[in-house]
């Protein structure tokens, strides 16, 4: 099952906002993914959100956001909410069914993924499917990762993805970190 959220998020912390009253709401009894996606077109880019489960999550409703909710079996998803939100919605939902894209929040292995660990140990114990590093720096099985206690892979093409990048001491640290300055922020 899939419920995809447009609440116009304007970015990645409202979109977790958004996510964690979500969760908080469900019944999910198994493994879930949780996400967030950037919606394009209309006045200006913002986030959506989706979770998903193997398990029905329950029953959710709200009409002040954008919704498409996949259940298994369906020809199609039940959408509601303001027509201006449907869309980000139903846009968020495909990609989720189809895995690929969202920025990852939520999703089977996170709780093995803190500390410094190699990109092998994240590939076998953390539900991450590759480990890339940023301007084509090789990552190998022995390449050590502090995951300073945050990550947010992503999806692309059916995969876990995490971006990472060089710090200091030669180690990888993810691309996305906990407190992100955001650009422009100091002029």
């Amino acid at each position: 099952m899939i419920i995809a959220v447009d609440a116009d998020s304007r970015d990645a912390v409202e979109a977790e906002h958004v996510l964690l009253e979500l969760l908080g709401s469900l019944s999910a009894r198994g493994p879930v993914v949780a996400c967030t996606h950037v919606v394009s077109g209309g006045d200006r880019p913002h986030l959506a959100v989706s979770i998903s489960s193997t398990t029905d999550l329950g029953e959710w409703n709200s009409h002040d956001v954008g919704s498409a909710i996949i259940r298994a079996g369906a020809d199609e998803p039940l959408v509601a909410g303001p027509s201006t939100l449907v869309r980000g919605a139903y846009v968020a939902a495909v990609e989720t069914a189809l895995g690929t894209a969202g920025r990852l929040v939520r999703w089977p292995g996170q709780d093995q993924a803190h500390g410094v660990l190699t990109a092998a140990e994240l590939r076998d114990r953390c539900g991450i499917d590759q480990v890339e590093a940023l301007g084509g720096i090789p990552v190998e099985d022995d390449t050590v990762v502090d995951t300073l206690d945050f990550l947010r892979p992503i999806r692309r093409n059916g995969q876990v993805v995490l971006q990472v990048q060089p710090a200091a001491g030669g180690v990888l640290i993810p691309f996305e970190l906990e407190h992100q300055q955001k650009c422009c922020a100091d002029h």
